[in-house]
């Protein structure tokens, strides 16, 4: 798979699905795009991701031809930068409430039209082979953005988020949204409305949308309901299943 192909891939409505990792390892990124996926995500949010690790994640991207992601910590301009002149192929961008938010936070992502930093000299723009002008060509749409509907506030403006040209996929974040539903369990009616609203406000805007799920099961229940974007797990959940179904069934064998 190509990994310059993903933000068309995603524009296009195709079903794509993808991991976070949450182990700042280049083998564990290498293995995850040897398996087929279509993205990996680095969580520099909930991870302890640096910029030293975040470079290596996404060079092991290359080497597999696996598109990278970066969910970025927050949303200062400088943050954004550097995960793009690393060389990331989308961001993930938590917690957007409102249009105004995204378009003003957005701005640090594009040249033209927008205010983020000029340098040809890292990852992105190849080491200084790239010009200004082919750099800037090359750069601006080149990523995908996707914005993660985790608030209460969110569920009054999505519309507004979804028409902001820029944004290529929202992304429901379950548990969150459940935190500032005042609700206790993924799978409660407002959480399920609140997911069925996202949907449809991705529909008419012609943008995809997308979930975060645990496993495959879910994978088939959201898939039917229009979502195309997919973060299945992680790395760590990937291990710790594996060695849970080992050690259960060495006990078995040994008692």
């Amino acid at each position: 798979m190509n990994r310059l192909g993903f933000a068309s891939r995603l524009r296009a409505g195709e079903s794509l699905v993808s991991t976070f990792i949450k182990t700042p390892s280049h083998a564990v990124v290498e293995i995850a795009g040897e398996c087929g996926l279509d993205a990996v995500v680095l969580d520099a949010e909930h991870a302890p991701f640096d910029p030293a690790s975040l470079d290596r994640g996404l060079l092991a991207c290359r080497a597999v031809d696996v598109a990278g992601l970066i969910r970025v910590a927050d949303d200062r301009p400088a943050t954004l930068l550097q995960a793009l002149d690393l060389g990331a192929d989308g961001l993930v961008l938590p917690h957007i409430v409102d249009g105004a938010q995204a378009r003003q936070i957005l701005q640090a992502t594009r040249y033209r039209n927008g205010c983020r930093g000029f340098s040809n000299s890292p990852r992105a723009g190849s080491y200084g082979r790239a010009n200004l002008a082919e750099h800037m060509a090359a750069e601006d749409g080149r990523h995908a953005i996707i914005a993660q509907i985790e608030d209460r506030a969110a569920l009054d403006n999505l519309a507004a988020i979804a028409s902001v040209e820029q944004i290529d996929c929202l992304l429901v974040g379950r548990a969150d949204l459940a935190v500032s539903l005042g609700v206790s369990s993924l799978d409660d009616p407002r959480v399920e409305s609140a997911v069925s609203r996202v949907i449809e406000a991705a529909r008419q805007a012609g943008k995809a949308a997308g979930i975060f799920v645990s496993n495959s099961e879910d994978l088939e229940r959201f898939s039917t309901k229009g979502m195309r974007f997919f973060i299945l797990g992680s790395d760590q959940a990937v291990l710790r299943t594996g060695w849970t179904q080992q050690v259960r069934h060495f006990h078995s064998l040994t008692r």
